[in-house]
């Protein structure tokens, strides 16, 4: 028997939820990685610290990431709703942990962990639910 094929919004909504949250969370990830190699900002003159933030290799890629994220969920709100983006978007926290865990080699204490696996729990019933409940504008006849 076949399964019933996700509707053109459905898939769209899959496909910019999927880029929304991996480039959060991989942009998350290399702003940290990029700052973990910064000295502290107290401790270095303004304009060596700004001179080190554009030659870091990392925070750049991180900050386009983060900005491919930003482009990402607003467009998600052009017809879906807000209470159905942020919840769905929220496991990008989960790929986080698991990225701090083992790419960054943090120390992620079981009640983290605990917080994760509700993350997961929400972001699953969340995904169950109906992207939009009202017409948004740009399916409203003018």
């Amino acid at each position: 028997m076949n399964a019933p094929r996700p509707s053109p919004r459905a898939t769209k909504t899959i496909v910019f939820i999927a880029i929304a949250v991996l480039t959060n969370s991989f942009g998350n990830l290399m702003l940290a990685l990029g700052m973990d190699r910064m000295p502290a900002f107290t401790h270095v003159p303004f304009a060596h610290y700004l001179i080190g933030l554009l030659a870091n290799p990392f925070l750049l890629p991180g900050a386009a990431l983060s900005a491919v994220y930003t482009l990402a969920q607003i467009s998600l709100f052009s017809w879906a709703d807000l209470s159905f983006v942020i919840p769905c978007t929220a496991a990008s926290y989960i790929i986080t942990t698991l990225l701090g865990e083992f790419i960054m080699g943090e120390q992620v204490e079981w009640a983290r962990w605990l917080g994760v696996v509700l993350i997961t729990f929400g972001v699953v019933l969340v995904a169950e639910t109906p992207v939009a409940t009202k017409p948004h504008s740009a399916e409203i006849p003018c």
